[in-house]
């Protein structure tokens, strides 16, 4: 009996040392890794960072230089107008530097272009850079008339680059989140938009092209253009527009005060106004929709603000309440993201925030309005 209980005590034990073998093989396999003997594993590598090379060397041009590393970017190299300001950006910015762009396309490291120079030179860089097989992201307007605005959407579709138009109030997390909360159908269908921007006189620009209409085209462009385009990205296409604009004298061709009222193809109505005669910077953005409506200000001293007072409201069946939004918004903040999301667009073959299509647009628009200024009269665009 006792060997009987002996020999069933074995058979039971034999799962148990089975058990204990592979305990023992998985310590002795750990206790390697430990010991200098790992597994071989593929580590994961993060891309280099893009190379960029600039186009310009004024203001908006160091806005986006500041970017590029936050976006995942290098400055590569810069062509700038003038031989003055190409030795300033070789000896302060430590990078090359010619007044050549064919010889900054050329060069093998720079991979994508950011245009941020005069607007009557944007169409002509933007299609030489595509045509040297380069990705680019042109500062707002894609080009000053909408024949060279079409050109430049051809060279993209031809190219099969990444084309980018910096129309940025799309990537401002202010107004980013309008466009979700109208997305997510938080309003209902929308009724009326009411945008509105009371701000300072606008710089000159280097050499005064700013206030030159040949360099700078209609003065819609310069400001105005980010608003119709975000009354048309909230909105949808637009069917026609009329606009009304008085200026002090001598001020004229500024269009100091600009009001365009604006109706979608959907059959929503919108109102963007515009004044360049005031102090400071404030934008507000209002939205009436079927079942809500929302306001969304932005308060600072200068475009450029760091610390703006930013507020957004939703007024619904329940109540107004305040919704959370962060105060670092605006261009001193989220102009990196512009720039991100063209690095991720070229890196991952995903559209920017606003493509050729959205730059040819948004000069339609442009001009549409200044041909209702003209004329007194109403507007048709065409379709899509």
């Amino acid at each position: 009996m006792g060997q009987e209980r002996g020999h069933l005590r074995a058979q039971r034990g034999q799962p148990g040392q089975r058990h204990l073998g592979r305990a023992l093989a998985e310590h002795r396999r750990r206790r390697a890794v430990t010991c200098g003997h790992p597994e071989p594993v593929t580590p994961r590598r993060d891309p280099p960072p893009l190379g960029v090379a600039l186009v310009g060397a004024g203001r908006w041009a160091t806005v986006h230089r500041a970017a590029l590393p936050r976006a995942g970017a290098r400055l590569v190299g810069v062509a700038t107008g003038s031989d003055a300001s190409r030795a300033r950006v070789a000896r302060e910015w430590d990078v090359f530097a010619t007044t050549d762009m064919a010889a900054l396309l050329a060069r093998p490291e720079v991979e994508a272009v950011v245009i941020a120079s005069p607007n009557d030179l944007h169409a002509t860089q933007a299609c030489a850079a595509l045509e040297a097989g380069k990705h680019v992201l042109v500062e707002k307007p894609i080009a000053i008339d909408v024949a060279s605005a079409e050109r430049v959407e051809r060279a993209a579709e031809q190219s099969d680059r990444v084309l980018a138009v910096g129309l940025e109030m799309r990537v401002f997390t202010l107004f980013e989140r309008v466009k979700a909360l109208l997305d997510e159908g938080a309003l209902g269908a929308p009724v009326h938009l009411a945008l509105d921007l009371f701000r300072r006189p606008h710089r000159a620009g280097s050499g005064g092209w700013k206030h030159d209409p040949e360099r700078r085209g209609s003065s819609v462009l310069e400001e105005p253009i980010h608003y119709l385009d975000l009354a048309r990205w909230y909105l949808g296409e637009i069917a026609s527009l009329r606009a009304w604009a008085v200026s002090r004298p001598g001020r004229e061709a500024l269009r100091e005060q600009l009001d365009v009222r604006l109706e979608s193809e959907r059959g929503a109505v919108a109102n963007v106004t515009r004044s360049v005669a005031a102090g400071g910077h404030a934008v507000d953005v209002r939205v009436v929709g079927e079942r809500a409506a929302l306001r969304a200000t932005w308060r600072g001293r200068m475009d450029v603000d760091p610390r703006p007072a930013v507020r957004l409201e939703l007024h619904d069946a329940a109540g107004s309440r305040l919704l959370p939004i962060t105060a670092a918004t605006g261009h001193a903040h989220d102009v990196w993201r512009q720039t991100a999301a063209f690095v991720r667009s070229v890196r991952k073959g995903v559209e920017p925030p606003a493509t050729a299509h959205d730059g040819v647009r948004s000069v339609e628009l442009c001009h549409a309005v200044e041909r209702s200024l003209a004329s007194g009269e109403r507007v048709t665009l065409r379709q899509g």
